[in-house]
């Protein structure tokens, strides 16, 4: 049996611009600020440490929202709701002649689960997000956790047998340091002739 693991920003969505510059210029914002934010306080947010909704009312000067931080979300996470609709049916497809998927994804608890109940709902066996896992893609805990889960539910897999579809080489890469068949995605094409479905 054939099992694919998939990373969501930049493979399964495809939004031209982050939401961080997207709401900096509609709001006429400096976005300096919030590239600092997302590069110094977005790892332990992604990884469960922090709670996302906590880490916006503790920034109000960089935030200046004035709605409720539930509406931030929504807002958030509608403006990049953008699905690659082609490789969602591929998935579908692939899924309809025996071919296990799964999302392997880095995200705070409540983009991630965003996509389980609404971006992606019914579409995967199951989903992996990293803050419900405690660990981020760039460490192999992330994949090891992914190895174990998946071999009661697929008795004799080995790692190899798992493929992984990420838009970053340094996620690949550590999917491959544990045995897992790793892919830098590059379109649809690729996803169909690696499943060949």
């Amino acid at each position: 049996m054939k099992v694919a693991l998939f990373d969501s920003d930049g493979v399964l969505t495809l939004p031209e611009e982050v939401f961080s510059v997207v709401y900096a210029r509609s709001h006429g914002l400096d976005p300096e600020p919030f590239e600092e934010f997302f590069r110094n306080d977005w790892k332990p947010i992604v990884t469960g440490q922090v709670d996302l909704k906590e880490a916006i009312a503790a920034n109000p000067k960089l935030w200046q929202w004035n709605g409720t931080i539930d509406d931030l979300l929504d807002y958030w996470f509608k403006t990049e709701d953008v699905r690659n609709e082609e490789l969602i049916q591929l998935i579908r497809k692939a899924k309809a002649q025996g071919v296990a998927c799964y999302l392997a994804t880095e995200q705070e608890k409540y983009r991630g689960n965003y996509m389980r109940e609404v971006m992606f709902k019914d579409l995967f066996n199951k989903c992996y997000v990293t803050a419900e896992l405690g660990v981020s893609k760039t460490e192999p805990e992330f994949f090891q956790a992914i190895i174990n889960d998946l071999e009661p539910q697929h008795p004799g897999i080995e790692p190899k047998d798992i493929l992984f579809f990420d838009d970053s080489q340094s996620k690949v890469d550590t999917a491959c340091s544990v045995g897992i068949d790793g892919r830098l995605y590059v379109g649809v094409e690729q996803v169909q002739t690696a499943l060949g479905v």
